[in-house]
């Protein structure tokens, strides 16, 4: 359940998920760009599953690893933040994420970055937002997009961002230094 958990956090951190032969290429890169720890294509397919036959017990350094790129210390606190997020009943999950599923249709997040943009992003449910402000942003009033999960602090990955009009895109915001996010209440 927790590696499950982990890999979709994985793609989400990557922006993209993982089903080809040169995804696995291009996540062993983007790992190692935000960790400067390697990871070889063939360790992410035996983790994704993606090699049948091979029945690999995953080591804890790959564990570490995937941890520390999505933002945590080591799998060790990983897991004991997917336990923690579990049991909060808050609609902020912790001090670092936002999960989506515990937020409530109407819900409003604004999202800061810098140098010195901000959204106000309202969730319609089904992990899909529509911006209701925009200040300094290229994303505009009315632009909808999807995410699952916001991890303060990082980059930004938005999914199916319509943006006036246009064919569903991706879009990452506050790919230097991360966001700033909070749940407006009321």
């Amino acid at each position: 359940m927790l590696h499950d958990i982990l890999r979709q956090t994985v793609e989400y951190t990557a922006g993209f998920k993982v089903l080809t032969a040169g995804n696995f290429e291009e996540l062993s890169n983007v790992i190692w760009d935000k960790t400067k720890e390697r990871l070889s294509p063939t360790t992410l397919k035996r983790f994704w599953g993606y090699l049948q036959n091979e029945k690999v017990e995953t080591r804890p350094h790959t564990l570490d690893v995937l941890a520390k790129f999505v933002g945590f210390r080591n799998f060790e606190v990983f897991c004991q933040r997917r336990e923690e997020l579990k049991k909060v009943q808050s609609r902020i999950v912790s001090t670092d994420s936002i999960d989506v599923n515990r937020l409530i249709k109407g819900d409003c997040l604004q999202i800061s970055w810098r140098p010195d943009r901000t959204i106000v992003a309202k969730y319609v449910g089904d992990s899909a937002f529509v911006i209701t402000e925009s200040v300094n942003s290229k994303l505009s009033v009315g632009d909808s997009f999807t995410c699952n999960l916001f991890i303060q602090n990082e980059p930004l990955y938005l999914s199916n961002l319509v943006h006036e009009g246009s064919e569903p895109l991706s879009y990452v915001a506050g790919e230097k230094d991360g966001v700033c996010i909070r749940v407006l209440i009321g």
